[in-house]
């Protein structure tokens, strides 16, 4: 993919790379991610970029006997939640960079 033989050229393929992951991030901001824990009780809707957009509760979850489970709940929601919209933009951002998949493993993006 890379012509390292013309400098003007090498200089236009990372642009049009800039652009890409620009635009990658762009479809990620748009796109949810969703996990339910505890059975549903809980839901996280995150974006591709892991920004929260919402947070469901089943409402027998809102009494002071389950504070400490719901608190838990949704910091597993919530850590499911990063965990997974981080992989959709590493896979996202590696394709819109014309790397092979394999380097999304690399913690690159």
């Amino acid at each position: 993919m890379f012509n390292f033989g013309n400098l003007g050229e090498l200089m236009k393929q990372f642009k049009e790379i800039q652009e890409n992951v620009a635009k990658a991030k762009e479809e990620l901001a748009k796109e949810e991610v969703i996990v339910e824990v505890g059975g549903g009780m809980v839901k996280v809707i995150t974006n591709g970029l892991g920004e929260v957009l919402d947070i469901e509760i089943d409402k027998s979850l809102l009494n002071e006997e389950n504070y400490e489970i719901l608190k838990d709940l949704l910091i597993a929601a919530i850590n499911e939640s990063n965990h997974r919209s981080k992989e959709v933009m590493s896979k996202k951002l590696t394709e819109a960079a014309g790397l092979p998949s394999n380097l999304g493993n690399l913690g690159l993006f």
